[in-house]
């Protein structure tokens, strides 16, 4: 069985989670290392930030800060334990 290569819109939000707790604030930061466009990380970033795993910040009119809450950190906890019971091997 092959994996496809594109990733499910939880796994996106997964990826951004991530980068955001490593400590990436800046959104166009974000955009490259979650590997994403610019329409796809703001759909994410609402997402992330209506669910309350992520904070906005407002340094200016146009200028945002994004990082993680304690609510987003325990969803990444959860998923690297789910992650370890489920290791998936290719042959």
């Amino acid at each position: 069985m092959t994996l496809s290569p594109r990733r499910s819109s939880f796994q996106i939000a997964i990826d951004v989670l991530t980068v955001i707790g490593e400590g990436e604030k800046r959104p166009t930061r974000i955009m490259y290392a979650s590997n994403l466009s610019w329409n796809s990380l703001r759909g994410t970033l609402d997402l992330l930030v209506d669910k309350g795993y992520v904070d906005e910040d407002y340094l200016s009119e146009r200028n945002k800060k994004y990082s993680i809450t304690a609510k987003g950190r325990e969803v990444l906890g959860y998923y690297d334990r789910l992650e370890s019971l489920v290791q998936v091997t290719t042959d």
